[in-house]
């Protein structure tokens, strides 16, 4: 980094008077080095280069901040950043408790103390993954993957630069002789979903899809299909809009909803095919045979669905 880098920051190295302001310094700081920085961050890292820069003999700063100054603190800062992108690593492999087998694409998160998503990724297709939390700090590591019940670790206390091996095991979920006909495999499913989003549904925290008995069951506790998604752990609001969505999504206040502005209701789908919330009560319940949640959206599909994948989206009404 030379004097040229303090231009790109946002600092006049020219002696001028046109500085940039500390809050323009420090958001350009963050775009340049990819990481936060603070004004007491960088206040520390510039009195580090400037006694750096007196020890190899620069005792030039009389006139106060030098660019070189700001160059070695810049220096500094970026190396910091550096070992924090390396740091606070876990890897490990999933497998399956009941065999030992690997759990391959298996979505993997790490959540904050409050349970919050903090990064995702995926196990490989032999079951190892490896992922790394932005900052040091206490986190939980969660795991899921269609056809188990999901895994989650102890509170896990991250040091700073440090990397963990910590193994998962998921168990299956039991295999029950359904007397009701399976719409689709989830291996088909999976494969489906796949190629519509461009990525591992099993990737996308929370991804659940229910049919069979399950979903069944459901249907005969429900009287009608807010019921029915709510006996599925699906919340659903009735307010000024009606809102979806999937479990810890946050939902609007009753009344609280406009379209001009933020929306966090999830999207309600019947066969791909977009619908309007408010028309959940209009689709037959009869008709419902899988029941897919995927990053807040509630996704319907009936037996007459094509699993067939196509590159172009389908079109209509719901």
């Amino acid at each position: 980094m030379g004097e040229e880098v303090i231009h790109a920051a946002g600092w006049a190295a020219s002696g001028s008077r046109r500085a940039a302001t500390v809050g323009t310094l420090l958001r350009r700081l963050r775009g340049l080095l990819g990481v936060g920085v603070t004004w007491g961050t960088l206040r520390g890292a510039i009195g580090a280069g400037i006694r750096h820069r007196r020890r190899h003999g620069d005792d030039r700063c009389a006139g106060g901040l030098k660019p070189s100054h700001l160059a070695t603190a810049l220096v500094l800062l970026g190396l910091a950043s550096a070992q924090g992108l390396r740091g606070q690593e876990l890897r490990g492999r999933i497998v399956d408790a009941s065999n030992g087998e690997p759990v391959g694409l298996a979505g993997v998160f790490i959540l904050s103390s409050e349970r919050d998503v903090v990064v995702g990724a995926a196990s490989d297709t032999a079951g190892f993954y490896r992922i790394s939390a932005p900052d040091a700090g206490e986190y939980f590591l969660y795991v899921q993957r269609l056809g188990y019940f999901e895994n989650e670790s102890p509170l896990l206390a991250l040091e700073a630069g440090g990397t963990y091996g910590v193994d998962m095991e998921m168990r299956p979920e039991p295999f029950r002789l359904d007397p009701l006909e399976v719409t689709v495999r989830n291996e088909e499913l999976e494969q489906y979903l796949t190629l519509e989003l461009g990525m591992n549904p099993n990737s996308i925290f929370g991804y659940r899809a229910i049919q069979g008995v399950r979903l069944q069951e459901a249907k005969l506790r429900a009287a009608d299909n807010t019921d029915l998604l709510r006996e599925l752990y699906i919340p659903v609001s009735h307010g000024f809009d009606v809102c979806v969505g999937s479990i810890g999504m946050g939902l609007p206040e009753r009344g609280s909803g406009d379209a001009g502005g933020e929306r966090r209701c999830g999207s309600l789908y019947l066969d791909d095919i977009r619908c309007q919330n408010e028309h959940i009560e209009e689709i037959p319940m009869d008709a419902i045979a899988v029941v897919v949640v995927l990053g807040g959206n509630v996704r319907l599909y009936t037996r007459q669905f094509d699993w067939t994948f196509r590159p172009v989206g389908r079109v209509g009404v719901c």
